[in-house]
């Protein structure tokens, strides 16, 4: 049989389902979110939390963007499922799930942390316009689509081969990047362009802080488009 034609509409309907199956605990991050930067801005107490986790994460180094990234994408969004009444069966099989994305979001987090670090020195630490746009720019064009988006697929991609990098490499074929990381890829820059505008207006030292938040969010629009719908954390 030929294989059916690609087109653009393959790459965006894995974001769309994703989206509709897990509209409420996204919401209940999303509205964290906005709570905490209103609080921030706000609340006296909040920004003594938001900066004491910030010099956490400073003398932690590594250690603590690996931990906040664990937290972020493998922890939070099963809280977020809970209060949204989508937690379903926790057993084994549920925390070997929570437990992989946990790690996967963790080496993700390293890669963040340098990758912000990289941007301060790169472009300044200003909170101006300018400075804010080439920030985000960067990001989405090159660290998402080249970096972040590729390893997270890839881990994903690896589990789904039975850990077995043999079997992976038989699917490393010249369309993997097509077929499985531009779906993601496409969300991705629709989720986290509007996201990174308000993380890189913060002041640096908090910009991971705020952004592990989201991640929360990311996680579990991503997750359901790795494994193609399959009940994962």
């Amino acid at each position: 049989m030929t294989e059916a034609p690609w087109r653009l509409s393959d790459a965006v309907a894995p974001g769309i389902r994703a989206l509709k199956a897990q509209w409420a605990p996204i919401l209940v991050v999303q509205i964290l979110a906005v709570g905490l930067v209103l609080g921030y801005y706000r609340s006296e107490t909040v920004q003594s939390v938001a900066h004491t986790l910030s010099v956490w994460k400073k003398d932690g180094g590594l250690v603590a963007a690996f931990v906040a990234g664990f937290f972020a994408g493998g922890l939070l969004p099963e809280v977020a499922k809970a209060l949204a009444g989508r937690l379903g069966r926790l057993d084994r099989s549920w925390l070997g799930r929570a437990a992989f994305t946990g790690f996967v979001y963790g080496v993700i987090g390293l890669e963040v942390d340098l990758f912000y670090r990289f941007q301060a020195v790169v472009f300044g630490e200003g909170t101006d316009f300018a400075t804010i746009a080439i920030k985000t720019a960067v990001d989405m064009a090159l660290f998402a689509t080249l970096v972040a988006i590729p390893t997270t697929v890839f881990l994903f991609d690896w589990r789904k081969a039975g850990f077995s990098w043999r079997a992976l490499k038989g699917e490393l074929r010249p369309i993997w990047y097509r077929d499985r990381v531009l779906p993601a890829l496409i969300p991705n820059w629709a989720f986290w362009t509007p996201v990174l505008l308000c993380v890189y207006a913060m002041p640096t030292d908090l910009q991971f802080v705020f952004s592990v938040v989201m991640e929360a969010a990311w996680s579990l629009v991503f997750v359901f488009i790795a494994t193609e719908g399959e009940t994962m954390a």
